[in-house]
C-alpha cells in the first residue's frame, strides 16, 4: 500500500454516506478522500468498508483516508485494528496537539498493521490541528515525529470554536490575532519538516468565486492547497 500520493489534490472530506460517489466531482485529478467518521469512528468499520471496496473495485486512484480521534486505551487499540482491517490508506487524526500525540499514534498503528498483516509503516498519517492550541505553542519541530506523517491539515474553524477569535473577516474586518498565528505556525512548522500544508474550507455556505478566493489566499500564505468539505465545494473549486 503507496504512502507516497498524498500530494494530489483537490482533497474531498466528506461522511460516510457522500463517500460513495466523489469521483463524480469535477477535478483535474484524482480526488483524495477523507471519510469522516470523528464522531462515532469506534463503531464505524463496518460503514467504512463499502466505501473502501467501492473506490478499489472502481479503481480509484486518489487515496481514501479515515478521520478519527486519538485512540486511547486497549478498546482503542481493538477499534483502530477493526479499521485498518479495512484496508484505508491511512488515517486523518484530528484535535492533535502535537509530536507526543503524533507518535503515540504511530506506535498503535504500528501494532494495528501487524495484526492485520500490512507492512510496517504502511498507513500515512495527516494531522489535523486547531482544536488544541498546545500545538501552535510548542517549540518542537514535528519532523521526526514520525515517517508516516506525510502532511497538516490546519482548521480554522475549530481554532476560532476554541480561542472565541475570528476565523475569517465577517465581523473583524480580517482575520484574529489566533488565526493569523496559527496559519503562520501551521505554515512554518510544515516548511521545518518538508510536509505539505492544507487548509479545511469552513462549512458556512459561499459562492464559487468566495471558495477560490480562499483558496487562493491559502496557497499565497504558504499553504500547499485547501480541503473541501463536500462535492459542491470541489466542483466550485475545480470551475475556475
Amino acid at each position: 500500500m503507496s504512502v507516497n500520493r498524498f500530494d494530489i489534490m483537490p482533497s474531498l472530506l466528506c461522511a460516510p454516506t457522500e463517500a460513495l460517489t466523489p469521483a463524480d466531482a469535477p477535478a483535474a485529478r484524482p480526488v483524495t478522500v477523507i471519510v469522516d467518521i470523528v464522531n462515532d469512528w469506534a463503531t464505524a468499520s463496518g460503514r467504512v468498508q463499502p466505501i473502501l471496496d467501492s473506490r478499489a473495485s472502481d479503481s480509484i486512484q486518489g487515496p481514501t483516508l479515515l478521520r478519527i480521534g486519538m485512540p486511547e486505551g486497549d478498546n482503542g487499540q481493538e477499534a483502530l485494528s477493526s479499521l485498518v482491517a479495512a484496508r484505508p490508506d491511512g488515517f486523518v487524526l484530528s484535535r492533535c496537539g502535537g509530536v507526543t500525540d503524533i507518535q503515540k499514534f504511530d506506535v498503535m498503528l504500528r501494532v494495528a498493521e501487524a495484526e492485520n498483516g500490512l507492512v510496517a509503516g504502511s498507513l500515512a498519517i495527516l494531522a489535523e490541528i486547531g482544536a488544541l492550541p498546545a500545538f501552535f505553542l510548542s517549540a518542537e519541530a514535528i519532523g521526526g515525529a514520525s515517517e508516516r506523517l506525510k502532511g497538516l491539515i490546519f482548521d480554522g474553524a475549530a481554532l476560532a470554536k476554541v480561542t472565541a477569535s475570528p476565523a475569517n473577516g465577517a465581523t473583524a474586518g480580517g482575520p484574529g490575532a489566533p488565526a493569523l498565528f496559527a496559519r503562520a505556525a501551521t505554515v512554518l512548522k510544515a516548511a521545518q519538516a518538508g510536509l505539505p500544508r492544507y487548509e479545511l474550507l469552513t462549512e458556512v455556505p459561499l459562492l464559487p468565486e468566495e471558495f477560490r478566493a480562499i483558496r487562493d489566499v491559502s496557497r499565497a500564505d504558504g499553504f500547499s492547497g485547501v480541503i473541501a468539505r463536500n462535492t459542491a465545494q470541489l466542483a466550485a473549486l475545480a470551475s475556475g
